[in-house]
């Protein structure tokens, strides 16, 4: 796994610093990027309250990581993030989204978080999303199961989705 602070630019020195130390405490990362070459598959592991300035540039790292390296899939593993801020939301459909749908991702796996708050801010993002998406979309509990379903060939069935939205 690489952790994405690598290649942020962030505000002020300060700031900068805090929030690269954040990410690349290997034990207390708010975010780390797993590109998975092979299967064109990039992996996005959150953890904990994301503070919006990393939110805002690990989606912005991702999409970059994604465009360079051709991958088509993704997975979100929020199981260990906590709530996502309104103004993250918004930002992420207003401004994120639209450059995401620009890759072309063509299936997108979500790992479920333990915490209601991020399972209520993902389920309105998507609510709103859902019309717009073009990628193949499931939910699931647990990271391999995803992993599994992600490295299928486009329209197979997996046993381990908590359900789908296309």
């Amino acid at each position: 796994m690489i952790a994405c602070a690598t290649r942020l630019t962030l505000g002020n020195d300060k700031n900068r610093t805090t929030a690269l130390r954040a990410l690349t405490m290997k034990s207390d990362a708010y975010l780390q990027l797993d590109p998975d070459r092979l299967h064109h598959l990039l992996v996005l592991h959150w953890q904990d309250f994301v503070p919006s300035e990393v939110y805002r540039e690990g989606l912005l790292e991702a999409m970059q990581v994604s465009k360079r390296e051709q991958m088509q899939t993704w997975v979100m593993d929020m199981k260990h993030m906590k709530v996502i801020r309104l103004a993250d939301q918004e930002w992420t459909l207003a401004t994120w989204f639209p450059q995401f749908q620009l890759l072309n991702v063509k299936r997108l796996a979500i790992v479920v978080s333990e915490d209601i708050f991020n399972q209520m801010a993902v389920s309105s993002m998507m609510a709103t999303l859902r019309p717009k998406l073009t990628a193949e979309v499931e939910y699931f509990q647990e990271l391999s199961s995803a992993l599994r379903w992600a490295r299928e060939s486009a329209g197979g069935v997996s046993d381990f989705r908590l359900f789908s939205v296309k």
